[in-house]
């Protein structure tokens, strides 16, 4: 009867358990992952006419030293336009590395603003929605969003991964955010 009773061999389970976390010892603990990927969206050179120009944060020549925050900001003013989208575009740089697809990144963000799905995914998510926008930037400089020709958002797969198409080309799943029927002036505008 000892062999079938529950209690008994849960408390034989419960002892080597322990014994064997005693042989083994503590876990080690884990070290902390980067939030940079160490693919770059670039690296995985996506296809399409948001992906053919491609640009890193520099400093003018003639300013060395300055960073290129500092280089705007002494040149057009801390208020300025340009201050501003040199702050952004740091911005970007820190989630998709040196290389930056401006003009894929910019559709994207003004899209899920227009369209709502940053506001959605905030409420969803119990997040704000720069953060909404910030975790969209993530998964677009990962390669699982594209902005295609025609300027839909598509959930995609990069090649060479396990569910990419066969050809080893990029898979576009299923689409999250259809092109704006109609010339909006701020998906234009710098």
């Amino acid at each position: 009867m000892g062999r079938h009773d529950p209690a008994q061999r849960r408390a034989r389970e419960s002892a080597r358990r322990t014994a064997a976390a005693e042989r083994i010892g503590p876990l080690p603990k884990r070290t902390p992952r980067s939030r940079q990927p160490t693919t770059t969206l670039y690296d995985l050179s996506p296809p399409g006419t948001y992906y053919r120009e491609w640009a890193r944060p520099a400093v003018p020549q003639g300013m060395n030293g300055a960073s290129p925050l500092d280089a705007a900001v002494a040149r057009f003013g801390p208020d300025s336009g340009e201050a501003d989208t040199m702050r952004r575009f740091l911005a970007y740089a820190e989630i998709y590395g040196q290389q930056i697809p401006v003009d894929a990144a910019r559709h994207l963000e003004t899209l899920a603003r227009l369209s709502g799905m940053a506001a959605e995914a905030a409420v969803a998510q119990n997040m704000s929605e720069e953060e909404a926008v910030e975790s969209l930037h993530s998964l677009h400089a990962q390669g699982l969003l594209l902005v295609a020709d025609d300027g839909s958002v598509w959930l995609t797969v990069p090649p060479g991964t396990p569910y990419s198409a066969p050809d080893g080309a990029w898979a576009f799943v299923e689409k999250r955010m259809g092109a704006p029927k109609e010339a909006v002036a701020a998906l234009d505008s710098p």
